[in-house]
């Protein structure tokens, strides 16, 4: 019953509104994210492009909507460009810097695919960037002409190399992918997380 009653609710108008134009904007506070600078600097130094970036803003509503330990999941395009990140947002297909998801963020996370080779990597990177004009999808259906922010790491991977996990956590009665699904993939290797990062002595205000 709850699953119906969950899932009658997701096909309202009211439910869609609500998605698109109200609960991203919300955070239980009007100050920053926790990430500072030298985070970031170290996260930018690490990161390349073929590589998944999971965060989490620990006072934003949609974190607290969406199960699991991670919140929003996104892909590295290129590295140095105006053009870094590739995201599925309430904007809908988003072009972003790694910068952008940082100082959004109180944690980051970035992981890199065993599985990729070069020529793959250029393959899902291709992919991903093909998906442009794609509209958000707040259904959580697998599938390519919506995507949701996990959905667009999982499109991307067309031979399904990460081994992302489509277990139901949020108890809809269907399989779909969420970042906690990207998080537990069988072949996505640890990179860097903030943290776990310390502050070097050069990086502190004298």
């Amino acid at each position: 019953m709850i699953r119906k009653l969950k899932l009658a609710f997701m096909q309202t108008g009211f439910y869609h509104w609500l998605v698109k134009k109200v609960i991203p904007y919300i955070r239980f506070t009007t100050y920053y994210t926790s990430m500072r600078g030298w985070k970031y600097h170290q996260v930018y130094a690490a990161i390349k492009p073929g590589d998944i970036i999971l965060t989490i803003d620990k006072r934003k509503l949609t974190t607290l909507l969406i199960p699991g330990e991670w919140a929003h999941a996104a892909v590295c395009v290129s590295k140095d460009k105006e053009f870094e990140v590739a995201e599925m947002t309430h904007t809908d297909y988003t072009k972003s810097t790694v910068a952008d998801l940082c100082f959004e963020a109180d944690r980051v996370r970035v992981l890199r695919c065993t599985k990729f080779n070069y020529a793959y990597k250029q393959k899902f990177i291709k992919k991903c960037k093909s998906f442009e004009g794609v509209p958000y999808d707040d259904q959580f259906v697998l599938g390519v002409k919506a995507l949701s922010c996990s959905e667009l790491v999982w499109a991307s991977d067309f031979e399904g190399r990460i081994g992302a996990s489509t277990e139901d956590i949020a108890n809809i009665g269907r399989e779909y992918i969420s970042p906690t699904g990207i998080f537990k993939a069988k072949h996505l290797e640890y990179v860097i997380d903030t943290d776990n990062l310390v502050e070097s002595a050069g990086t502190q205000l004298k």
